[in-house]
């Protein structure tokens, strides 16, 4: 095999499938990329058996067909490191030399043959969205899902579709994130599918922010598909039962809070530094137009930080963890947030975007 092919259009091809590569594993030959190269085109393709992902790319010149398994950590790194525009990649007997800038390197592959061949696509529910808007509601929701193997059962995020509507949700028990977009009455699918978060974390990483390229989503009984343009990714589903989010979603409030999400961040940034250690908690105290937050930690230190905002209702002090607050005003692109509250006994909501909606726990008897 023989490719004479653009260095960027190769690192961002080899980076997003490498992604799916494992860093640990039984089965060493999984850590390796398999290029193959045919025509005036080459395709990559990566998997741990659970997750795969292939990228297409056209802009090669091809002077030999062939395929080569290349290792996926190393050949990133390699093209990350080249300052050519082009690179040549030439293999023959498992070995593979790329060419670039005067240096020439060599990889040591496996047989190709060896490889796991790409698993046949079922067929499936399709949904179709804008690729940029996908990634919107991605990084709206994502954070939100649980990290810890022992909540296995929210370790993803819930793709619920129907009545013209597709919702990403996620949860890890203590706060959840809800991101939807109108898909129009054409395409009044019915879907209700967790995916595995590190499916959406690869896939995030090959779209781009704005973006009306198409993205095609389709669900079969076990797996998930997404494709846009000349990226494919295959994933298994969670075989769980997602909570029932609907029904922790707050239908009232006492209090109405509305405040600019800049000065809001900025004065929970500065109060988090004096939380307790063993506790991270900031206290809101609403009261005539304006908002209080308190921190105190017995070996650091007080916070108490007051900032203007429009208050309807009666008012009242809620605990809540910092941190969960930050992080999803870290995902709003609104200047004016809204928070809906009651007591430290019931969840409360904060309105972060046109369809952006993001519940939190308080710390109830603190």
């Amino acid at each position: 095999m023989k490719i004479l092919c653009d260095r960027a259009a190769l690192l961002e091809a080899v980076s997003v499938v490498s992604s799916v590569v494992p860093t640990k594993t039984t089965k060493p030959i999984l850590q390796n990329v398999l290029l193959r190269a045919d025509g005036e085109a080459i395709s990559l393709f990566a998997t741990d058996l659970e997750m795969a992902a292939r990228v297409q790319l056209d802009s090669v010149k091809v002077s030999k067909p062939g395929t080569v398994l290349l290792p996926g950590k190393e050949t990133a790194a390699l093209l990350r490191e080249l300052s050519d525009p082009t690179v040549t990649l030439e293999s023959s007997d498992l070995r593979c030399r790329i060419d670039s800038g005067g240096g020439s390197f060599v990889l040591l592959g496996e047989d190709p043959e060896q490889f796991p061949a790409e698993a046949k696509v079922q067929s499936g529910k399709r949904l179709e969205i804008p690729s940029g808007v996908l990634l919107r509601m991605v990084q709206e929701t994502m954070f939100a899902a649980a990290r810890e193997e022992t909540r296995y059962a929210i370790n993803g995020v819930l793709i619920d579709a129907g009545s013209g509507c597709v919702r990403l949700v996620a949860t890890d028990g203590r706060r959840l994130a809800i991101s939807y977009e109108n898909l129009g009455d054409d395409d009044d699918v019915s879907v209700k599918a967790v995916v595995p978060l590190r499916a959406f974390a690869t896939l995030a990483r090959a779209l781009t922010e704005d973006s009306k390229d198409p993205l095609t989503i389709e669900v079969g009984d076990r797996q998930v598909v997404f494709t846009t343009g000349q990226m494919q990714l295959v994933s298994q589903l969670l075989e769980t039962r997602f909570p029932d989010y609907e029904g922790v979603m707050p239908k009232a409030a006492d209090t109405t809070v509305e405040v600019q999400k800049a000065v809001l961040e900025g004065a929970l940034r500065r109060a988090s530094i004096l939380c307790a250690a063993d506790l991270r908690m900031i206290r809101f105290e609403v009261g005539d137009q304006s908002m209080r937050m308190t921190a105190e930690s017995s070996t650091r230190g007080r916070a108490d930080v007051t900032i203007d905002a429009v208050v309807k209702g009666a008012g009242g002090s809620i605990n809540f963890n910092p941190d969960y607050i930050l992080e999803a005003l870290r995902q709003s692109e609104m200047e004016q947030v809204r928070l809906d509250m009651s007591d430290d006994s019931m969840p409360a909501k904060f309105t972060l975007g046109e369809s952006f909606t993001y519940v939190v726990m308080p710390i109830s008897g603190a």
